[in-house]
């Protein structure tokens, strides 16, 4: 009676439809799949994490701390004002030194560009006017593919220089507020 079972041939499917095989094959498949998309988002939206000009920031270490140190002996202080409609900047600066004829005036900010986070930095010379006052004109400045578009920004870099000291800061919402800085005791 089980002997009409046994003659039959088995009934064998192709290889490509046994159940078995997309177990074995498949879930290693869609990790090859994830991991190849990941990588793909990974390097197309990739941050950098060593800046470009690494070996000159280490170099300047020592000197921007010998510059911090003078700004410090000098007990610098500085109140930095943007006016929009005049499309300048003034700057009280305070010292128990003499102070400079020009202060070099940095300043960055940072936005999306191409995909790709970029700084930007532009250089304004700051021209004494007055005791203790500096104004400068940023319409030349600010010129270009690089401008700087006041009502978008919120957050600003600057950095005040000469050749013996220096101070930096961040400048919080610029149209509306002043920046102070002063030296860290």
């Amino acid at each position: 009676m089980n002997s009409g079972i046994l003659t039959q041939p088995l009934k064998k499917d192709a290889w490509y439809k046994e159940p078995w095989l997309l177990l074995v094959v498949g879930g290693p498949l869609i990790v090859v799949c994830a991991s190849l998309f990941t990588g793909f988002i990974a390097m197309r939206g990739a941050d950098q994490v060593v800046a470009k000009d690494y070996y000159k920031q280490g170099l300047m270490i020592n000197t921007n701390l010998q510059r911090d140190a003078k700004a410090r002996e000098l007990h610098l202080n500085a109140k930095m004002q943007l006016n929009v409609q005049s499309q300048s900047i003034q700057l009280d600066l305070q010292s128990r030194a003499d102070l400079p004829e020009t202060v070099q005036l940095s300043i960055a900010t940072s936005g999306a560009v191409n995909g790709s986070v970029e700084e930007i930095v532009r250089r304004v010379p700051l021209k004494l006017v007055g005791a203790g006052k500096y104004q400068a004109d940023l319409r030349d400045a600010m010129k270009g593919k690089n401008a700087l578009d006041t009502s978008a920004v919120k957050l600003l870099h600057v950095k005040l220089e000469t050749n013996d000291w220096r101070l930096t800061g961040d400048w919080y919402d610029p149209l509306q507020r002043n920046l102070v800085l002063s030296v860290a005791n």
